[in-house]
């Protein structure tokens, strides 16, 4: 065979590969979509909070997100003025936080299963990671299950302090 068939036939195998996986996916995307809508799961439902503080109890709309990596920097680019952004996590966690996505500075409070405030964190804006490197990680020094973002300073503004609860009040309708 010579080099010109050769080159043809890598370029007819590329082709294929393009159609197969293609095919796949468009299969994988009818799946998903086309399962009834109590199976799928929203990756981010509007919600409102509760917060206990010295003010009294406060309520914060917030985005509850159930797969942060995926809508983490979506959120937190359209997160308003007197919003937040409620995490929850499967299991107990350490790591830290970072500002990816964020277009501004945030305040972060950490909480635990049952929605006690265990630390706040302000933490700067990294809207990309900067050539190459990654953005500056903040570590919050506790072990948590939820997190709570909301704009810098909401926590100081309203008095909202370590130890205040945060409890999930569902939307009106829903059951």
């Amino acid at each position: 065979m010579n080099r010109f068939g050769r080159i043809r036939g890598y370029g007819l195998g590329l082709i294929a590969l393009a159609v197969a996986l293609s095919t796949t996916g468009y299969f994988l995307a009818g799946q998903i979509l086309n399962r009834p809508a109590q199976q799928r799961m929203p990756l981010v439902t509007r919600t409102v909070v509760s917060i206990s503080s010295a003010r009294g109890s406060l309520e914060l709309p917030v985005y509850k997100i159930s797969n942060p990596r995926q809508l983490e920097a979506f959120a937190r680019q359209n997160l308003k003025a007197n919003q937040g952004i409620l995490y929850r996590f499967p299991q107990a966690r350490d790591d830290g936080w970072t500002g990816l996505g964020f277009k501004t500075a945030a305040s972060v409070a950490f909480l635990d299963s049952q929605g006690k405030i265990l630390t706040i964190l302000d933490v700067e804006p990294c809207p990309t990671p900067l050539q190459g490197k990654g953005c500056r990680s903040y570590d919050p020094g506790v072990v948590y299950r939820q997190a709570l973002e909301v704009p810098r300073g909401w926590f100081a503004q309203n008095q909202v302090e370590p130890g205040a609860l945060v409890s999930v009040r569902l939307p009106e309708g829903s059951q």
